[in-house]
């Protein structure tokens, strides 16, 4: 996906409008796929009555039913006809999820050496944040010194027991432990304090360990942070950062100048409207970004209503069917999975999902009125009925004298017979040859 995206993001420097044009040429060209579906469907449809008689017929014999059904697809029944658009959707569903969790590697096209620096960058500035934070001021005192030389005043011994947050017994101290972070971090600060975390990773291990003096909030904040910038979102967590410090990363000189450029404008690209798309919504949290799951779940469920509807009106003989209800509660239930993807992704990988079911209501639409199904069932409906008609064509050569000349004569002869006519010739040669071969006299009354 990322190669198809970044031409689209060069020319319009923007990741909303990347996504739409995207999604566009993507739903042309899936439009052959979704075309053949429909006439599949149609298809389906024609075969619909002999499917349930041979389920109905055979419910309680499987592998007879199966035999059945694989006779029916020879004759060009097709049950998974139309599963091929819905998987390539979610195929590209988790193309688009890599794109926007590595919008340095797809959008920017840096190079994972540099990309590595920028995360290391903010990593450092992250746990330094945490470390400077103004809840934080006794952790930082043990870190300080630890820093400048003093290595002993970080672990637990006999004079230096364990801190414990002194705003813990303070109810307005649970979740807003790192809501005032510094305004601005330096380098010397970043390297000093964030690169004891990052760089030395036995440091690290004994500085988050049981021994060290640090309070558990603080250790709790660092190794969360520290498993982040380990994952896939470790480029979004990077430039949100960027977004939080950007004096800090171009004070670096472990960022080259064009990586830093490309950093600025990536950070400028990746709003929409106001929103970040870089940014995960949170759930029962009231701000602008809320709207993308929001409109995630109504156009999924107005996408459901639709098809709905016009399943009933295309092929009202299937409305009743034993086991639809099921279907359709199964159907509903999409609706609330889009907005589980919206609130456990970042927006831009929701803002995909919903233009993408805006852009599938309207193709619904253009196809009802251009490509009825109704019209593809009855033109599939004739070429079934002249295919079959055709196969049932059978040549007959019989042997006649001239009634003047007293000369034999081959006629052949071309008829359309039904399956039941072929069957009943096909009995009526084995009697005559078994006639003949038992000196019998046949009598073709018996074949009518």
């Amino acid at each position: 996906m990322g190669y198809i995206m970044w031409p689209i993001y060069l020319l319009l420097q923007n990741f909303g409008w990347a996504i739409v044009i995207f999604t566009i040429i993507v739903k042309l060209a899936i439009l052959p796929l979704t075309l053949k579906q429909q006439k599949n469907m149609a298809v389906s449809q024609l075969f619909a009555p002999k499917v349930r008689e041979i389920q109905q017929k055979y419910r309680n014999n499987r592998e007879k039913m199966n035999e059945e059904l694989q006779k029916l697809q020879q004759q060009g029944y097709n049950p998974a006809g139309g599963c091929g658009p819905m998987l390539l959707t979610m195929l590209i569903l988790f193309g688009m999820i890599d794109v926007v969790y590595k919008p340095m590697t797809h959008m920017e096209h840096i190079n994972a050496t540099d990309i590595a620096s920028v995360v290391t960058v903010a990593e450092e500035t992250e746990i330094t944040s945490i470390l400077l934070n103004e809840y934080n001021a006794q952790d930082f005192a043990v870190i300080k010194e630890y820093a400048d030389g003093n290595t002993d005043a970080a672990f637990i011994t006999g004079d230096n027991p364990q801190l414990v947050h002194e705003f813990a017994a303070d109810e307005n101290f649970t979740g807003k432990f790192n809501e005032k972070d510094p305004a601005a971090i330096s380098i010397d600060e970043i390297e000093k304090y964030g690169g004891l975390f990052v760089i030395q990773e036995a440091v690290a291990n004994d500085l988050l360990g049981s021994n060290s003096r640090l309070t558990n909030e603080t250790k709790q904040k660092i190794t969360m942070a520290r498993t982040r910038y380990n994952g896939l979102q470790k480029e979004l967590l990077a430039l949100q950062m960027y977004n939080k410090y950007p004096e800090t990363f171009e004070a670096s000189n472990r960022i080259s100048e064009p990586i830093k450029e490309q950093l600025t404008n990536l950070s400028e690209n990746m709003m929409f409207f106001g929103l970040d798309f870089g940014d995960t919504p949170k759930f029962l949290v009231f701000e602008p970004m809320l709207l993308i799951p929001v409109l995630s779940f109504l156009f999924s469920l107005a996408s459901i209503i639709l098809s709905q509807y016009l399943n009933k009106k295309n092929n009202p003989e299937t409305a009743d069917v034993p086991g639809m209800n099921g279907m359709k509660i199964f159907l509903y239930i999409m609706p609330l999975f889009s907005l589980w993807i919206a609130f456990s992704v970042p927006a831009g990988v929701g803002f995909y999902w919903t233009v993408n079911y805006v852009f599938s209501i309207a193709q619904t639409i253009l196809l009802q009125i251009f490509y009825s199904p109704q019209k593809i069932r009855e033109k599939a409906e004739i070429e079934f009925k002249a295919k079959h008609a055709k196969s049932n064509k059978v040549t007959t050569t019989a042997v006649v004298t001239d009634a003047e000349t007293g000369e034999e004569k081959k006629i052949t002869k071309e008829e359309t017979l039904s399956q039941k006519e072929i069957n009943r010739r096909k009995l009526a040669a084995a009697r005559k040859a078994d006639a003949e071969k038992y000196g019998e006299e046949y009598d073709d009354s018996d074949d009518e």
